[in-house]
């Protein structure tokens, strides 16, 4: 359903359910209504340029009211676009969605010279991606409780009488189905559309081979329940306009291209004329065009062979449509009523690795409680992962401690998860471990649908490093991994934001990423050690032990999935870190996960011939000298945990009692 005019957005809403028959005869059927914003993008302009205007309209969209005054079962998706021309856009995105139906808004005219409906609407129309409805009317429904339904045969009529049966049937109307027979006055004499005569006593009198009498009873058998059959003869418009009087709602068929029962027609579309001639809400239908296979003929070229999308405009499209901002979903309150409408539950993993200090974890995981938890329980569960053991029995404890007037934090609220027999690693190693093999740990233990990890070397904890991830996962049902990014704003405020300022990440490790894996160029930061997925990709995707394991998350995620399953946040500035990694292991950790992917992918012996250690040069006075620094721990890799032997999947338990007839 796109939207063109954000004042007809809650009324297209309330007609799309309607439309789709969200309860018929009692039985509630999930409808998804995808309410869609286009931005256009010039042709001599990247798509990436679209971002800004991107964002602007997903915030509008937010406040269109959603599943307010609809049934349960109907969810209502907000989605925006970038596209060279608007009704290509939503062609692509109807054929992604496999949409079942098209619900566009139409004025009624157009001032552009030999269009029907508009420039976009006709380009639609012209070859439409599926069943299409056009709305005329003003910014909300009145109540309707006549429809009006001229039809002559064709095509369309099954559709128009299955959706004027489902609009009956929401709205507890009646519907009158109108048919023009032409110039046969013979039948028109004896069926008028005042005369409360049955079909059978009308059709006993006539041949069945009489063309307007056989469309007539094929009528007769598709009519709905309580539906009345009326016949006319003479002017089409005038007729619908005269029983318009007596209706609440008209729909018309598109494929009635011209008034055939007028001698003076102008090429002018009936559905216009209607339009001009009364101000009633009028629905146009038009069936997509069914697939015919056709020889080729002798001499003309073969079909064109389909050819992907270009790799530089799938990567602009991406960058645009993909890339948010934390500020768009900073009202926890509607990301928690969004977690509970999809049945969905939050686990947060706090990983410790590095010289995490055992106070400031505990500090870090009390206000993560408070603000999360207890205050708008966006989140369902904390879990410290302790890979290598390093908190004793004490600041385990501590890790418990609600602060004053709060007591002793439940098991079932905060869960501290450390190394076993069961793991890869070892108690007490001694290794620098990273956040990877921290949430591995993790996934073994944690109950939740979506997982989010923070980290907790930050100095302090902010809610938005956690409902900024979440929160593209909990709106947009597609994505299956989130990952971060800061920005640092200039003097102008954040229009000059500059979100690439990491100096490691612009100038040596995304044009990496970019070379080996081109899809992936437009991803900001690729180390960035914050992020959120769905449970479903984490179990089944390898995760490796390092700090830099986002970086083939991020790869096996877009083999497995797709670009457009991927999203990048921008969290706002970077908090203060109390520990540092030396960039040149990230670095090193980087190649040696792209090696290693790009071995996979080509089978080629890179990766293997890749030496992990750092030469850092040094001088002492006026003598330099290379120093080697050895990884302190070794990248490792570790399998999908849905593979892993013993692997079972933790759930919540029920809060509630099945209720039970």
């Amino acid at each position: 359903m796109p939207i063109l005019n954000p004042n007809m957005a809650e009324g297209l809403v309330k007609l799309a359910a309607s439309l789709a028959g969200a309860t018929l005869e009692g039985v509630r059927r999930h409808v998804r209504i995808v309410v869609l914003g286009i931005v256009t993008v010039p042709d001599d302009t990247p798509l990436s340029q679209g971002a800004p205007l991107v964002r602007a309209y997903r915030t509008m969209l937010r406040y269109i009211p959603q599943n307010g005054a609809l049934e349960e079962n109907v969810e209502v998706h907000t989605e925006v676009r970038v596209a060279r021309e608007v009704w290509r856009g939503i062609a692509d995105q109807v054929k992604e969605e496999e949409g079942d139906l098209l619900l566009l808004h139409w004025k009624g005219s157009t001032q552009t010279p030999g269009k029907v409906y508009g420039d976009t609407i006709d380009a639609l129309m012209d070859d439409p991606p599926c069943d299409v409805v056009l709305a005329r009317f003003s910014n909300s429904l009145p109540p309707i409780k006549q429809i009006l339904l001229p039809v002559r045969g064709g095509s369309y009529s099954t559709l128009a009488l299955s959706l004027v049966s489902n609009l009956a049937e929401e709205w507890s109307a009646g519907i009158t189905v109108m048919h023009n027979l032409g110039n046969n006055s013979g039948l028109a004499d004896s069926f008028r559309p005042s005369q409360a005569q049955s079909f059978s006593a009308f059709s006993d009198g006539y041949e069945v081979e009489d063309e307007s009498l056989t469309t007539l009873q094929a009528l007769a058998l598709e009519l709905p329940p309580n539906a009345k059959l009326v016949a006319m003869q003479g002017k089409l418009i005038q007729g619908i306009v005269q029983e318009a009087h007596h209706h609440d709602l008209i729909v018309v068929g598109a494929s009635e291209t011209r008034e055939r029962m007028d001698e003076q027609a102008s090429g002018e579309k009936i559905a216009e004329k209607i339009a001009r001639e009364t101000r009633r809400p009028l629905l146009v239908v038009k069936t997509a065009k069914p697939f015919e296979l056709k020889r080729p003929s002798p001499g003309l070229a073969p079909a064109p062979v389909f050819k992907e999308p270009d790799l530089e405009e799938s990567v602009d499209r991406w960058f645009a449509e993909n890339t948010f901002r934390y500020r768009e979903f900073r009202t926890m309150s509607s990301l928690t009523l969004l977690k509970e409408r999809h049945h969905l539950r939050i686990s947060l993993v706090l990983p410790v690795y590095g010289n995490t200090h055992p106070v400031a974890l505990s500090d870090y995981v009390r206000r993560a409680w408070f603000a999360l938890f207890r205050d708008c329980a966006l989140v369902d569960e904390i879990l410290v992962s302790d890979p290598d053991n390093r908190l004793d029995k004490a600041e385990v404890e501590a890790l418990y401690q609600g602060g004053p007037g709060h007591g002793r934090l439940s098991d079932n609220e905060i869960v501290y998860v450390a190394s076993g027999d069961d793991t890869a690693s070892q108690p007490g190693r001694g290794e620098d471990l990273g956040p990877g093999e921290a949430l591995w740990l993790a996934l073994k233990k944690a109950r939740g649908d979506l997982i989010v990890w923070a980290d907790p070397t930050m100095d302090n904890f902010e809610a938005r490093l956690i409902y900024g991830l979440v929160g593209p996962l909990l709106t947009y049902p597609e994505f299956q991994l989130a990952g971060g990014f800061y920005s640092e704003s200039g003097e102008g405020g954040e229009q000059n934001s500059n979100p690439v300022h990491n100096s490691l990440v612009e100038l040596s490790l995304r044009p990496l990423l970019g070379g080996f894996f081109p899809k992936l160029a437009g991803v900001i930061n690729p180390v960035c050690t914050v992020g959120a997925a769905r449970r479903e990709l984490l179990e089944r995707v390898p995760l490796f032990s390092g700090p830099a394991f986002m970086t083939g998350l991020l790869i096996d995620t877009v083999v497995r999935n797709d670009l457009m399953s991927v999203a990048q946040v921008d969290l706002g500035p970077k908090p203060d870190a109390n520990i540092t990694i030396a960039p040149q292991l990230i670095t090193a950790d980087v190649l040696s996960i792209l090696l290693r992917r790009a071995e996979e992918r080509s089978q080629n012996t890179l990766w293997s011939n890749f030496n992990p250690a750092i030469k850092t040069v040094q001088k002492s006075g006026e003598v330099y000298s290379l120093k080697v620094e050895q990884p302190t721990a070794v990248l490792k890799e570790f399998p999908p945990v849905d593979f892993t032997a013993g692997y079972v999947r933790h759930y919540f338990e029920p809060e509630f009692e099945p209720e039970t007839e």
